[in-house]
């Protein structure tokens, strides 16, 4: 079994495949932030749904119900968690003095 040596990389190799960002860190948190909250919302309307068929009388299996607003419950947990930290972060950060 032969074994080929592992060739050298050059200053110039990694930056020519590096792309260039132009968006700022605060965008890219406003979109993962946005995104998380559009799932939040996706996952409860999911669940109402789900609940509505049920009580409509529909033929759903009523373990998937009980998943889906299982996952609603966790998403909006997430959600509100993450809106405590960062409450206690600007409060902390309006605490600093200048």
């Amino acid at each position: 079994m032969s074994m080929e040596a592992i060739a050298p990389i050059g200053m110039d190799a990694g930056l020519s495949q590096a792309v260039p960002t132009t968006a700022t860190p605060a965008a890219d948190f406003a979109g993962w932030l946005g995104a998380g909250l559009g799932k939040v919302e996706n996952s409860l309307d999911t669940a109402e749904a789900g609940v509505r068929a049920l009580a409509a009388g529909r033929d759903v299996p009523v373990h998937e119900v009980m998943i889906s607003l299982e996952q609603a419950r966790l998403d909006l947990s997430l959600a509100a968690e993450v809106r405590n930290r960062l409450v206690e972060a600007y409060q902390e950060l309006s605490r600093i003095q200048l």
